[in-house]
């Protein structure tokens, strides 16, 4: 029987000679990518393109809502000031302790002014006496010692007795009632060097039922009885004054 023919197996196809790839060498120019081989630009937006990256497995999937009143791409123009909206609640809160003290020492200063200056307040708005009243407040009598006079005076001896006998004349200019104001009598030898001085309260030469208070425009006589032996006076000083 001859023998049957067998089918050969079909020959492989020969491989592809390798390419021999250029190697880039330290003098080998290097080339910029041509149009074709450049990627092309497109006009995305950056919500755009951060979608597209979540799509591709890029970036983890994210609310953009998952936190409450914050949008992390939130833009707006810049404050003049260079503080924008930044703490300007905080800001404004620090300024209320100092103006609360201001408005006290200010406070206190008003009422510090209106005890000090309270005869004069009196007297240029007399309706202010009964606020001081109703406060129980006590408001001096004026002391404008430059409105108070000695008009005339006399010192005579009572050799009887002893004593000196002062008269004096006093006047108030003021259009407003004063202070009954105070005297000082000073005693004066032969040669005029003092030998006795003393200070005369309105309490030391009123009469018990005088006024409390030196009437405006108004003239006082006084007589007053100093004692005074064996210190050898022979003249005498009298100063009117507010102590």
């Amino acid at each position: 029987m001859p023998p049957t023919a067998q089918s050969a197996a079909p020959a492989p196809a020969p491989a592809p000679a390798p390419t021999l790839a250029a190697v880039s060498g330290p003098d080998t120019p290097l080339t910029a990518p041509t149009d074709a081989e450049a990627p092309a630009i497109t006009n995305e937006t950056l919500e755009q393109s951060t979608e597209a990256a979540r799509a591709a497995g890029l970036v983890a999937a994210r609310t953009w809502n998952e936190t409450s009143g914050y949008n992390r791409w939130a833009s707006g123009p810049l404050a003049a000031d260079g503080t924008a909206h930044f703490d300007q609640d905080h800001a404004h809160a620090s300024h209320w302790p100092f103006v609360l003290a201001a408005a006290s020492l200010c406070l206190f200063l008003l009422i510090q002014t209106t005890w000090h200056f309270r005869t004069q307040i009196v007297m240029r708005l007399p309706a202010s006496a009964a606020w001081y009243a109703a406060l129980a407040v006590d408001v001096p009598l004026p002391r404008e010692s430059e409105l108070v006079s000695i008009e005339s005076s006399d010192l005579q001896s009572d050799n009887a007795r002893g004593l000196f006998v002062l008269n004096a004349l006093l006047k108030n200019r003021a259009a407003y009632a004063q202070a009954w104001p105070a005297l000082e009598l000073t005693l004066t030898d032969v040669n005029d060097r003092v030998v006795s001085r003393r200070v005369i309260h309105a309490t030391d030469y009123l009469p018990t039922n005088a006024s409390s208070a030196f009437p405006g425009q108004n003239e006082t006589l006084i007589k007053l009885w100093v004692e005074a032996r064996n210190i050898g006076a022979a003249g005498y000083r009298l100063y009117i004054f507010y102590p």
